[in-house]
């Protein structure tokens, strides 16, 4: 080697010691400020270290951490694969790419990238705990059982772990495995406030009241707080028939999770919810129903629209700025005005209704379905409208513009639990044994699409509208397509019951020659169903009104079928 060459060579082994010594820098300063929360400050530096070492596995993966932070997801997924690729056996790597993908609904990713963090380190707690809850959304249920016992044989002492093995088993249908899981999560942790629920819950499936009551009143004595304990009472209460007491347990539930004037964060709202909140603020107003205190908020209202409509008229969602948002908090997350629908002396359903023909036909349909016509009395039709009018309970925001509203969200009311028990009991062949464990309202907007092909976990569904048929602008459509083929059973919750596996529903119900059965929209008219049953909202072409907005109800009963 000659002089020159020498001096090359020292010159660039100066280089990358002086490119070591910044690096070294940057990282120390980085750690310093994701340390202190200080997450962009952070990211900047590792952006810089990645600029000089593109293989600086932790500065990658810290980095994809702060994407998924800030909600970033896609960027966190490309990110952690970068690290992983520099460092491949770094079990943290894929831990959190596991995390990250699940979170993105990527479960197959996840389910690889869990396995690979407890293949580098079989004593991994966190790394089989997770894979345990995704086999459990799975319905894999004996794997996900497995993978919490090897986690509980690594960490005795966690009630989380003993608690979500209790859930598996409660799945597998060993209900005294599942008790004794949950006693021992108990013993470790006598405040574990989600055990105590879902003791309560195995308690109250298998017709134990007391002791189910027993278990919700715990919990909600150690967090009055916690929304769910506030739920399962008032839903215990509608079993037991104890209506009026159910109403006040699931408006107590209802208002911890929406009664709070908390700013609306992150900004991003939907469209089809500006529209109608404007709507129904004007309609409150006007009837006086609210104060003119209100007129600044729907004047908030009205801007945030016309800003959306502008900006992007075609779009779902709408990103507000800090202080639109910060206006529209106040009354936004609230629940201004709940009304009431009272339970009725008379009876909530049409004392005319053929119950023996109707039940004859349900016993007579492979699989189950039909319509009923003019399900509820006047009465109970006209009491049961104004309150989904009246109420400010539309909190749930869907991607194609409807909004919905659950019994724990503020449409628990007492007259609602009275129709679902008389159906019940008027009706014992179609609903056997069954009670009610969900119902919900719909209100869909006439210019966007209804709910999507999907199936429920329940044995027994009940839909019914109540929004006037002159409203209906097409009299042969606007109701619900059912179509005869069941949901596999192997097939999970996500599986089933989501729109982004529309393709896949759509594929079996090909392959398997499944035949579609229109009802037509009428008001009034009840469709109940075998809950396996894949169904979706039919095209929609009401009124753009407030008043002519399709107003749909669901009861659910029971639960689907295990085998």
């Amino acid at each position: 080697m000659n002089r020159n060459e020498r001096r090359a060579q020292e010159k660039r082994q100066r280089a990358v010691g002086r490119s070591g010594d910044r690096i070294q820098q940057a990282w120390l300063e980085a750690r310093a400020h994701h340390g202190a929360g200080r997450l962009a400050e952070a990211a900047d530096l590792y952006q810089r270290i990645l600029e000089e070492d593109p293989h600086h596995a932790e500065a990658a993966h810290l980095l994809g951490l702060i994407a998924y932070r800030m909600g970033r997801l896609t960027e966190a997924v490309e990110l952690i694969q970068t690290a992983i690729d520099s460092a491949p056996r770094q079990p943290a790597y894929h831990f959190n790419l596991g995390v990250v993908s699940q979170k993105q609904g990527a479960l197959d990713l996840a389910e690889h990238a869990y396995r690979k963090a407890v293949d580098l380190h079989p004593r991994y707690v966190e790394a089989l705990s997770n894979l345990g809850n995704l086999l459990r959304d799975k319905a894999r249920y004996p794997e996900a059982e497995e993978c919490y016992r090897r986690a509980i044989a690594l960490s005795a002492e966690s009630p989380d772990l003993r608690n979500n093995l209790g859930v598996v088993l409660k799945e597998l249908g060993r209900a005294t495995d599942a008790q004794a899981s949950y006693e021992h999560a108990l013993r470790l942790n006598p405040d574990h406030l989600e055990t105590r629920n879902n003791l309560g819950l195995l308690w109250m499936e298998a017709g134990h009241y007391d002791e189910a009551r027993a278990c919700f009143e715990q919990a909600r004595r150690a967090d009055p707080t916690q929304w769910k304990s506030h739920y399962n009472l008032g839903l215990l209460a509608v079993w037991q028939g104890r209506h009026d007491e159910a109403a006040r347990a699931l408006e107590a539930s209802a208002r911890l999770k929406h009664d709070h004037g908390r700013a609306v964060r992150p900004s991003l709202v939907s469209c089809a919810r500006l529209k109608h909140d404007e709507e129904q603020i004007a309609y409150l107003v006007d009837r006086g129903l609210l104060g003119q205190g209100q007129l600044s908020y729907l004047d908030a209202l009205r801007r945030a629209r016309a800003a959306a409509d502008t900006a992007s008229p075609t779009e779902t969602w709408v990103r507000l700025a800090p202080q639109e948002a910060d206006v529209l908090a106040s009354s936004w997350n609230r629940l201004l005005y709940l009304g009431n629908a009272p339970r009725l002396a008379g009876g909530a359903l049409n004392p005319s209704l053929d119950v023996q023909a109707v039940e004859a036909q349900w016993l007579a349909k492979r699989p189950e379905i039909l319509y009923v016509d003019h399900l509820l009395s006047d009465e109970a039709l006209t009491s049961l409208r104004r309150f989904c009018l009246e109420a400010t309970i539309w909190k749930k925001e869907y991607e194609n513009g409807y909004l919905g509203a659950f019994i724990g969200d503020g449409f628990g009311t007492p007259l609602l639990f009275q129709i679902a028990e008389e159906l019940r009991t008027r009706f014992p062949r179609i609903f056997k044994d069954h009670r009610l464990t969900q119902s919900w309202s719909f209100k869909h907007d006439s210019a966007r699409r209804g709910l999507g092909m999907h199936a429920d976990a329940a044995a027994v569904n009940v839909n019914f509208w109540v929004t006037p048929d002159e409203a209906n602008l097409d009299p042969e459509s606007g109701g619900l397509l059912v179509w005869d083929k069941e949901a596999p059973l192997e097939w999970n919750f996500k599986e089933y019951n989501s729109e982004k596996n529309r393709a896949k529903i759509r594929a079996f119900l090909d392959q398997t020659g499944a035949r579609m059965v229109r009802v037509p929209y009428r008001c009034n008219r009840a469709v109940i169903f075998n809950s396996d049953l894949f169904h979706e909202t039919d095209d929609v072409r009401f009124r753009d009104t407030y008043l002519s907005r399709r107003i749909n109800i669901t009861l659910l009963y029971g639960f689907r079928a295990k085998e």
